[in-house]
């Protein structure tokens, strides 16, 4: 669900009506230092089989619109029967007005605490707060399970929280990387059950994504993965 708030922090939903009933647009947000390009690439792989329409949208673009251009904008998507869409965010932009004007359904975190330096990492660890204030109650969060200051971030967080990484505590880990038969593919390993948004459960499993190795870090395609599941996506069903 998508919320509009305008100066005096009143909410409007985005909405259109079809033969169907209310159809809503779910927004997503690719929200790192890098690596945004890489992962929304390999979304738009993985559900290249399916039927839902993805724009993708580098959130910079967007910063000259304010709330009633911004709140046409989404009903242009939804006219254009757009099902998601996902802003590719650096993380130390967050102050932009644009983020006033919205909540994200979902959002994917792609860094590390320990991948930015130390003059820095007190400002990264106040703009990982301030992404999770722009999570909708009901949202999502997709978060590296390898980021020493998870803890500390998720402290008080009652959204839902999924893990992506390469330890025990992974919702999501990869039981093999480039050594199957065509050395482009990565195991990857559902551990737990978690729920897609659609009130699907997903037991735990292993399936196949297609990838190349030389270009896309494992842990972007483990990203990619945990968000093509959590919206119901049957991973072993497609040629991804």
């Amino acid at each position: 669900m998508f919320y509009i708030k305008n100066q005096k922090k009143v909410h409007y939903k985005i909405t259109i009506i079809t033969r169907n009933g209310v159809k809503q647009v779910l927004i997503a947000g690719i929200i790192s230092q890098s690596n945004k390009e890489s992962t929304a690439d390999l979304i738009n792989s993985i559900f290249s089989a399916s039927k839902k329409r993805f724009s993708f949208v580098d959130s910079k673009s967007l910063t000259n619109l304010d709330s009633k251009r911004f709140k046409a904008y989404l009903s242009e998507l939804l006219k254009n029967n757009t099902d998601i869409l996902i802003l590719k965010v650096n993380i130390f932009d967050l102050d932009k007005e644009i983020f006033d004007y919205l909540k994200f359904d979902i959002i994917i975190f792609t860094d590390k605490s320990d991948d930015f330096k130390e003059s820095i990492s007190d400002a990264y660890k106040e703009s990982m707060r301030k992404a999770f204030s722009l999570l909708d109650e009901k949202g999502i969060a997709i978060v590296n399970a390898d980021d020493n200051e998870l803890s500390n971030f998720l402290n008080g967080i009652k959204h839902y929280i999924i893990t992506y990484g390469f330890n025990l505590k992974a919702s999501i880990t990869t039981s093999s990387v480039g050594d199957l038969v065509a050395k482009n593919n990565i195991m990857c390993c559902l551990q737990r059950t978690v729920f897609a948004r659609n009130g699907n459960v997903i037991e735990p499993q292993e399936f196949i994504v297609k990838t190349q190795p030389d270009m896309y870090d494992p842990y972007n395609v483990l990203a990619a993965a945990t968000f093509a599941l959590v919206n119901g996506v049957d991973l072993n069903s497609l040629n991804n």
